[in-house]
């Protein structure tokens, strides 16, 4: 049976407990986890992780003998563990989320050494709270993906970006609901390679869409943005049924999408209707427009960034006579 494992450590702040301990290493990763979405630990890690970025750690740094110049940082929900003569007790069930420090953890991994890591943990944390601090440390350091920060925010719920917690809200629900036509389409953390449609991508255009003035946007509720959403992704989809099944549509790809939903406010004021009252059949009427060689990729490859995206939503606007 499974011991406590006993560390050295040195208590940092009482309320809430903070500890400064030294874990070793091989321990260490079968018990932390780079994400509470993946459950296994070893999967977690190298979906997260840069497996080079890692291996070269293990060979420069580990292997050498040679010590991190600071600390990984770890948080868990545990309330208390055990303190007694600077040894701290980490219960054999213990599970950490890795909040700084992935990629050095993970060159454990393929280390030819075992060493021991210097760890600032944070006791009785939410998942909220971890998202918090998960940002807080990274968010300034050009490392985390931007799906992965919106995600955060759908959880952090800054008070002071009501518009941005929608936007994070209306892709969750457009990705995990199955009346959705990009339902399990849309990669909410930026770990999943095999979904090219990334929350980062369409986030902020959701979030421009919501907060506009124009065809009274901003007045609608969350409930009617979905909808609304639901009915014209219904009839983009309908243009391209076979390839947008598979996931291989141009219409699902970031820049073309992004630039279709910039014609909401356009086709609400072409029909004079408010957008909450337009079927999916009236949308189907103008996406039957659209010519869907115009917008393949080697088409529109030279078409970049926002200014792009401008220039393909005068292109679609063009194609559907708007």
């Amino acid at each position: 049976m499974a011991k406590t494992l006993k560390v050295s450590a040195i208590l940092l702040q009482e309320n809430p407990r903070i500890y400064s301990a030294v874990i070793p290493g091989k321990w260490l990763i079968t018990h932390s986890t780079p994400s509470w979405r993946i459950k296994n630990p070893k999967k977690g890690f190298q979906r997260v992780v840069k497996e080079k970025r890692a291996r070269e750690i293990a060979i420069t740094v580990i292997n050498q003998g040679r010590t991190f110049p600071n600390s990984i940082v770890l948080a868990t929900e545990k309330s208390a563990l055990v303190y007694d003569n600077f040894q701290l007790g980490l219960p054999p069930k213990t599970l950490f989320l890795v909040v700084d420090g992935q990629h050095r953890l993970w060159a454990q991994y393929y280390a030819d050494i075992e060493v021991s890591y210097s760890c600032v943990i944070h006791l009785g944390l939410t998942k909220v709270q971890m998202a918090r601090l998960f940002l807080e440390i990274n968010d300034n350091q050009k490392r985390v993906p931007s799906s992965l920060r919106w995600d955060l925010v759908r959880l952090v719920r800054p008070d002071d970006d009501p518009t941005a917690i929608e936007s994070a809200e209306l892709v969750y629900e457009l990705a995990i609901n199955p009346t959705s036509p990009l339902y399990q389409r849309i990669d909410l953390t930026g770990e999943q390679a095999e979904i090219e449609l990334k929350q980062g991508s369409i986030a902020p255009e959701l979030k421009s869409l919501v907060s506009s003035r124009r065809a009274d946007f901003k007045e609608l509720d969350f409930d009617s943005h979905f909808e609304i959403l639901v009915r014209f992704l219904a009839a983009i989809r309908a243009v391209d049924p076979q390839r947008w099944k598979t996931g291989k549509s141009t219409l699902m790809r970031a820049r073309v999408l992004r630039a279709l939903l910039r014609l909401l406010p356009d086709l609400s004021t072409e029909l004079r209707k408010r957008p909450d009252s337009i079927s999916a059949n009236e949308y189907v009427e103008f996406m039957k427009k659209v010519d869907l060689e115009a917008l393949a990729p080697e088409k529109i490859i030279a078409v970049q960034g926002s200014a792009g995206i401008k220039q393909i939503h005068g292109l679609l606007k063009k194609q559907i006579g708007i």
